[in-house]
């Protein structure tokens, strides 16, 4: 039995928990699914811990790669540390999903809130996939970032029963880690986001996504060749996605230290 020590962290309301007790890679899916019983609004579990080299490394309970903890990592870091109201510090964490060290900058905004600003991976390749769904047929736009592909589309394409009811079967097609269905509207500029994670075996209709808003970014600057700048409307509020062509994405944030927990698993 381990004393599991994690803080819970609220990034636009993807309620996130960062565990900072060593966790065996094998039993984190367990513990994570423990914590989550506890935290009946937690959505992911995160694990941290350091390199040999002195990084700090976050790793998702399915080893999927999620930019809204790698935030919430950042933030957590700056508020132990004392950062001032005002003040920015800029990490470099190493992320699950991601094969290079990812960077967060954080600023105190206040007591426990920080705003913040991280580079997402960039994408492996964007392109138009067919996929069944039911008796027919749909073909979506896709986005392949490491450590989890989003499948792009409308109210009008696809349901959020469908999306539920496809969703494990498109993500053993797309051989993918982790798999989103991003129902987005891009005149409204509101997005739906969820995510699946077969190694922790979530699924969830995330009140935020952050690599989902980084999967909308990236798609609509390849589509039109120019740069994106736009403030995404999610459930749990909104994420500002700045993307240009062959620069990659920043995704902008607010993420609040809420509380601190233990248990025993």
């Amino acid at each position: 039995m381990t004393t599991l020590h994690y803080y819970i962290m609220d990034p636009t309301k993807n309620i996130t928990a960062l565990v900072e007790t060593p966790v065996p890679p094998a039993s984190r899916p367990f513990a994570a699914s423990q914590i989550m019983k506890a935290e009946p609004d937690c959505e992911q579990v995160g694990f941290l811990s350091r390199t040999e080299a002195g990084e700090t490394r976050l790793d998702m309970a399915g080893g999927e790669f999620c930019g809204n903890a790698s935030m919430s990592a950042a933030a957590l870091i700056c508020a132990k540390e004392g950062l001032g109201q005002g003040q920015t510090r800029t990490l470099s964490l190493r992320v699950s999903g991601a094969a290079s060290p990812v960077e967060v900058a954080a600023t105190a905004a206040e007591q426990g809130v920080f705003d913040c600003t991280v580079n997402m991976p960039a994408s492996e390749k964007i392109e138009e996939v067919t996929l069944p769904a039911g008796n027919r047929e749909i073909c979506l736009p896709t986005v392949f970032f490491p450590g989890i592909a989003h499948i792009i589309a409308t109210k009008d394409e696809l349901t959020e029963g469908d999306a539920e009811r496809l969703v494990k079967d498109w993500c053993r097609i797309l051989k993918a880690a982790a798999l989103g269905v991003m129902l987005f509207d891009e005149k409204a500029l509101t997005l739906r986001p969820m995510v699946y994670v077969p190694a922790a075996d979530t699924m969830f209709w995330e009140s935020s996504c952050a690599s989902g808003s980084a999967a909308i970014g990236a798609y609509l600057t390849g589509k039109t060749g120019e740069q994106v700048d736009l403030f995404l409307k999610e459930p749990g509020g909104t994420l500002r996605v700045n993307a240009a062509p062959g620069c990659g994405v920043r995704l902008s944030g607010q993420v609040t230290v809420r509380s601190e927990g233990t248990m025993i698993c």
